[in-house]
């Protein structure tokens, strides 16, 4: 699996309307909704904002993930927001990148390999720049697509 498969321009949120952390939720969590993916996000919206649920957040980037019993396969959104949000990060830094990984019951940790390519991908020079200029979804998709080019070794399964 490449990081195009479950980031492409269909789940792609740019710009992220959100000014805060429960609206960015909420707002990913309708992307999933209303492409079909999820019926019901009233339970899962609950828990993701709940204190149980700790959301990793560092250097503008904030990672949800869940095990859903409506998703069959891994799936991925990215919300970006160009001024960033409050994330209550431990670096005090705003979050830019919010990322939501919904995964089957199945397979509860697929999202680490995920999670783990995904860094990797914003780790490399000036992407994180390149994003937050990108006019549309398909030129972040370019983007992405551009690095995996850069990056064919780093395929998951």
């Amino acid at each position: 699996m490449k990081l195009s498969d479950k980031i492409n321009k269909k789940t792609i949120i740019y710009p992220l309307n959100s000014k805060i952390r429960q609206d960015a939720i909420h707002e990913l969590l309708n992307h999933f909704q209303n492409n079909k993916y999820l019926k019901e996000t009233k339970k899962l919206f609950s828990y993701l904002n709940s204190d149980q649920f700790k959301t990793m957040a560092r250097r503008g980037v904030a990672y949800h993930y869940h095990t859903s019993l409506e998703v069959k396969e891994t799936l991925a959104v990215l919300g970006i927001s160009e001024d960033g949000i409050n994330y209550q990060s431990v670096d005090g830094l705003p979050c830019n990148f919010i990322l939501l990984i919904l995964e089957p019951m199945k397979n509860p940790n697929s999202h680490r390999k995920f999670i783990n390519m995904f860094q990797e991908f914003l780790r490399t020079s000036n992407i994180k720049t390149e994003l937050l200029k990108a006019k549309s979804n398909i030129e972040i998709e370019n983007i992405i697509s551009e690095w995996e080019a850069n990056n064919r070794n780093l395929d998951i399964e």
